[in-house]
């Protein structure tokens, strides 16, 4: 009887101290949501928030898996990943079996341009023969959301890059008329170089606007209603809103009334 008492209590000793369920969560390159240093490390807000999720409950561990803009698609696939936060089921999920709800957060992509003598809004109204810095795998409203890259290069004189910060200063350095970078990143980035703000000139009309959703691989853990529950407890928390602050995001008053969902586009 004692030794059937002694396996007990270490079942539920070893309950107690269960690991807890890893969940895996793709992001790939989007600043300000996800950032990789020249040095190989990763940042943004994807990362705070996942912090603050392992922070507020113990019984899964959200662990961030880098991926690609063009290749999060095939990385879901080979389940390399369940879950992306900042992303939204129009940027070509339609095909895969995953569940989504929006969040409050709101994005914009803008054009921007070198400054000069003259130069005003009436610059960006033709877009032909000019040469635009875009990121590569990310869909844009002007070339009606086609990603390719030989199309892009080919139909709207394309420079193809992998750095929103580089496509920044391509434009400063003339090396190409336009970029298309996300406004927070922009206000981001002009809060540390404050020696650039007069020197580019930002659109008034964007490319687009867009909502955020979070995706889930149907069926995986922990399940819609858990991480809801954890968007909420965030949200009340004050320490979502603390976050977007810090990255220049936007949020929309009423969260996610379905009346108020904007563009489903990247």
């Amino acid at each position: 009887m004692r030794f059937f008492c002694v396996v007990f209590v270490f079942v539920l000793v070893s309950f107690a101290h269960a690991e807890p369920t890893q969940v895996r969560v793709g992001g790939y390159v989007f600043p300000p949501f996800v950032q990789l240093s020249t040095s190989g490390e990763w940042s943004g807000l994807t990362l705070d928030v996942l912090d603050a999720f392992n922070r507020m409950q113990s019984e899964f561990y959200f662990e961030f898996v880098p991926t690609a803009a063009t290749r999060r698609y095939r990385d879901f696939a080979s389940e390399n990943y369940d879950l992306m936060l900042f992303e939204n089921p129009s940027w070509g999920w339609e095909g895969y079996a995953v569940d989504s709800f929006e969040g409050p957060v709101l994005g914009r992509d803008v054009f921007i341009a070198r400054a000069r003598q003259g130069r005003g809004q009436e610059y960006f109204n033709d877009l032909q023969r000019k040469r635009i810095a875009l990121f590569s795998g990310y869909h844009y409203a002007f070339a009606n959301f086609n990603s390719d890259k030989s199309y892009l290069r080919d139909s709207h004189n394309a420079v193809i890059t992998f750095s929103a910060a580089s496509n920044i200063q391509m434009v400063l350095r003339g090396r190409v008329e336009l970029a298309i970078v996300t406004e927070a990143y922009l206000e981001d980035y002009l809060a540390r170089h404050p020696e650039y703000r007069g020197k580019l000139i930002v659109a008034e009309e964007a490319d687009q606007h867009y909502r955020h959703f979070l995706i889930l691989r149907k069926g995986a853990e922990p399940g819609l209603d858990f991480l809801r529950a954890l968007a909420d407890q965030i949200s009340a928390s004050g320490e979502l809103d603390r976050l977007l602050q810090q990255h220049y995001l936007r949020v929309l008053p009423g969260c996610c009334a379905a009346s108020q969902q904007e563009d489903g586009i990247e």
